[in-house]
Formats: C-alpha cells, sequence, structure tokens
C-alpha cells in the first residue's frame, strides 16, 4: 500500500531561462525535504524521448519542436501523499525561483486514498480475527494435550513433587513445539513471498530483510508466549483440581 501511494508523481517543471544556479538551489531544496521518498531530474530531450516510445510517434518532428521542459520528477512518501499536502507542497515547490510550474494527477490521488483506506481497514479487522482464531486454536491444543496428562500430573504430586517441577518439563516441551511452528510459518510465509515476487510478478511486500527478521522474530515470539501462557493455565487448573473432578 506504501507503494501504491509512493506511486503517485509531481512533476517541477523549470523555466526555459533557469540559471544552473537556481536548479542547483531547487536540488539542495528537494533533497533537504524529509517528505519526498525520490527525485529525478529529467531533461525535456530525454522526457521527449520517454513520450515518444510511450505514444508511439515522435511528436518533435510533428510539432517541429519540443514542447516539454527540463523537470525535477518528485515521489512523496507514503504518509504525506494525500491531496490536502500535497497541495501545500505545490504551493511550496511554485515559490522557488526557476520553476515554471507543478504538475500532478489530483484524480490518482483521490483515487488512490479512497481506495486504500478501506482496504486497511478491512485487513486490519482481519488480521485481528485471524490473531484471535489462532490464539484460541493454540491455546485449545495445549489444553487437551494438558487433559491426557491430567492423571500424571496428579501423580507427581502424591509423590512429593512442587508445581514448578512438574509445570517446568510442560512448559519446555510447549516452547519447542512454538519455536517448530514458527519455524513453519516464517518458511510458509518465505515461500509466498518467492512465489508471489519471482513467479507471478506481483510484490505483496517489500523485500526488505530487516522488517523479515523483525516479523520472524515476532512469529517465533508469539509462538512460545502463548505456548509458555496456555500451558502454565492448563496445568495449573490440573494442578488446583479435585481428585474426583480428574474422571
Amino acid at each position: 500500500m506504501n507503494k501504491i501511494k509512493e506511486s503517485v508523481q509531481v512533476d517541477i517543471n523549470l523555466k526555459e531561462d533557469i540559471t544552473d544556479a537556481q536548479k542547483t538551489a531547487i536540488s539542495a531544496y528537494l533533497k533537504k525535504q524529509k517528505f519526498i521518498s525520490k527525485i529525478e531530474y529529467v531533461s525535456k530531450e530525454v522526457a521527449a524521448e520517454k513520450f515518444s516510445r510511450e505514444l508511439g510517434q515522435n511528436f518533435n518532428e510533428t510539432l517541429g519542436y519540443n514542447p516539454l521542459y527540463d523537470a525535477y520528477w518528485v515521489s512523496l512518501k507514503a504518509d504525506y501523499s494525500n491531496p490536502e499536502f500535497i497541495k501545500d507542497a505545490k504551493s511550496a515547490f511554485l515559490s522557488l525561483a526557476g520553476v515554471q510550474e507543478v504538475s500532478y494527477s489530483e484524480l490518482a490521488i483521490k483515487t488512490v486514498g479512497g481506495t486504500l483506506q478501506p482496504i486497511t481497514i478491512g485487513i486490519s479487522i482481519l488480521s485481528i480475527v485471524l490473531l484471535v482464531i489462532a490464539f484460541f486454536i493454540i491455546d485449545n491444543t495445549i489444553r487437551l494435550m494438558m487433559y491426557s496428562q491430567r492423571f500424571s500430573i496428579r501423580s507427581m504430586q502424591l509423590i512429593g513433587a512442587d508445581n514448578w517441577f512438574i509445570i517446568k518439563p510442560f512448559i519446555q516441551k510447549s516452547v519447542i513445539v512454538g519455536v517448530i511452528s514458527a519455524f513453519i510459518a516464517i518458511i510458509a510465509l518465505a515461500v509466498l513471498i518467492y512465489l508471489t515476487n519471482y513467479k507471478f510478478s506481483i510484490e505483496i511486500l517489500y523485500q526488505d530483510f530487516v522488517n523479515l527478521s523483525f516479523l520472524s522474530i515476532g512469529l517465533i515470539l508469539f509462538g512460545i508466549i502463548i505456548s509458555i501462557i496456555s500451558t502454565y493455565l492448563a496445568v495449573n487448573k490440573y494442578l488446583k483440581i479435585k481428585l474426583d473432578e480428574l474422571y
């Protein structure tokens, strides 16, 4: 979604009589702005070649001259790709000496903002629902496993084992299971990213290895924490239960 937002381009067209000093000043100004994600300087000759390729005809020959300007093509960061901020940015760009005009697609910006907001809300709700479902599936599985071990737990109590001595091996086992489950999830995620990016050419996730590493660590921690909590609560339940209730 961030990539889609940052795909909206703002064209800063320069005047014909702009000086090198003014170009340098504009470039320095743009590089200082934290809301800009990408800056590309394009001469009018390069722009003409690009548009000729896209249109399939040479408009220089048709018109007899090049109507385009030297320009900076700017992309804003996702957090700033909204109509209100871009209008303010446009005013700031127009105030720079040597700038002829600033253009962008208002329709594209409104469409991106209007489309992505409900998608973001929907994905957030779906993620929370799936997270809750995952927690209850893991929790219930561990509780069933503890139910099958309830007589072993009572036997250890009868021979004088303290609570931590009883709980410890179950927690160790659940942590191992949680880590294995997390690694299976990481492998599945890696396969999904590979297939979408390289087989189907659909980028669903930036190939940012730092973020992917944090995501992997999060999966491992999620598996361990849920396993520990569920195991502790389940074992603790059977430590306190009466003998006749075990049946």
